[in-house]
This record gives structure tokens, C-alpha cells and sequence, in this order.
């Protein structure tokens, strides 16, 4: 069974070329759009209109992006709680909407996002919404490589900040045969060549 979902469009926040991927997603996955609401600036009406007339989507023009942000916020309250819907859509990417989305999840609605990934906050999109969805080309790629990054940065932050100290703590036959301290000092061609040295004649006298 479908679920009723009202649609809010922040065509400032967006390419206008992704506006058909927003109702291809929606159509294929069984959402009934109820309501279809785009905000947008006059200034960029021009390259919208023909996809907003195309959609059928009511126009809601801001003088400002804060008061864009403004308009969508009280509009997503007003459907949260009218009782229409099963499902409430932001095509943004302003994080500050995730307050909005929480809402909405609190309230046993689901929630979605669209988004552009090259745009950012994508993290804090994935945290506030149950779905997310990238609307440039290759989402699930995207998808991966941004989970991934996240995480070779977490363990980058952690090579940096280990005190090489710790190494005091690791069992003499784990340790490794040259110091830091003697590479720091001394050349490393330089070291070998002794080290080595000093290692063969030990082993003779032996």
C-alpha cells in the first residue's frame, strides 16, 4: 500500500537538472505525492518554472534564503501535524531542516531527504532522516566512499595524536631493534650500516 508523502523543494539548495530524479525515486518506490511545494527565489524562477509547471508543484517565492528556510520549516509543522501523511520529504541540503526530520520521525512519520553529495553534509543528513537519498550520479558509490573517508580520517586523527611514548609499554621481544630516538639522531643509511655492524661482531664473540 502507498504511503501519502507532502514534498518540499528547496530549489535554492538545488540543480534543477535532478528535479525528475526526486519523482522517478518517489514513484518507484510507492509514495503517493499528496502535496508538492517548491521555494525558491525569484532571481532563479526562470530556470525552474518549467519543471515545477510540469509537476504540478504550488510555488512559494522567498525574498532571502533565511526566509526560504523560514516558509519550509513552518510548512513541514503544519503537515507533521495535520494527520494527512505517512511520510514527509525535504529535496535540501541545510542541515539545520534535521531538527525538522527528528520531528518528524517522533511523530512515527518517516522521513525523507534528498540531497546533492558534492554540496555536503551528508553525515548529518544520515543522522536526522530515516532515508537519505544522493540525487547526483552515483549514489551508492557516494555513499561508500564517504562512509569510508570517515573512517580513514578517524584513524588518520589517531596516528597523529599516539605518543610515542606508548612504546615503553610494549614487551622488550615486540619492540622494534632500532629505537626512534637513534633514527631521529642519525642518518638512516647511515644507521643500518652500523647497527649491522655491531650485531655480526656480538654474534662472533658469542
Amino acid at each position: 500500500m502507498s504511503k501519502n508523502l507532502a514534498l518540499f523543494i528547496d530549489c535554492d539548495k538545488l540543480e534543477v537538472a535532478f528535479m525528475s530524479v526526486i519523482f522517478d525515486y518517489l514513484k518507484n518506490h510507492g509514495y503517493n505525492v499528496c502535496l508538492k511545494k517548491a521555494y525558491i527565489n525569484k532571481d532563479n524562477l526562470i530556470n525552474w518554472q518549467p519543471q515545477l509547471d510540469r509537476q504540478y508543484c504550488k510555488i512559494v517565492l522567498g525574498t532571502s534564503q533565511a526566509n526560504t528556510n523560514m516558509n519550509i520549516s513552518a510548512d513541514v509543522a503544519n503537515a507533521l501535524y495535520s494527520g494527512k501523511y505517512e511520510a514527509i520529504a525535504i529535496a535540501s541540503n541545510y542541515k539545520e531542516f534535521g531538527v525538522l526530520a527528528s520531528s518528524v520521525r517522533e511523530q512515527g512519520l518517516e522521513s525523507l531527504c534528498f540531497y546533492q553529495y558534492s554540496k555536503g553534509n551528508e553525515a548529518f543528513l544520515k543522522r536526522a532522516y530515516n532515508v537519505v537519498y544522493n540525487l547526483e550520479p552515483t549514489p551508492a558509490k557516494s555513499t561508500q566512499t564517504a562512509s569510508t573517508g570517515d573512517a580513514i580520517e578517524d584513524f588518520g586523527a589517531l596516528l597523529e595524536n599516539l605518543d610515542m611514548g606508548v612504546l615503553n609499554d610494549i614487551p622488550e621481544d615486540v619492540k622494534p631493534a632500532k629505537s626512534p630516538a637513534k633514527r631521529a639522531t642519525k642518518p638512516r643509511t647511515t644507521k643500518v650500516v652500523k647497527s649491522t655492524t655491531k650485531k655480526s661482531v656480538g654474534r662472533k664473540k658469542a
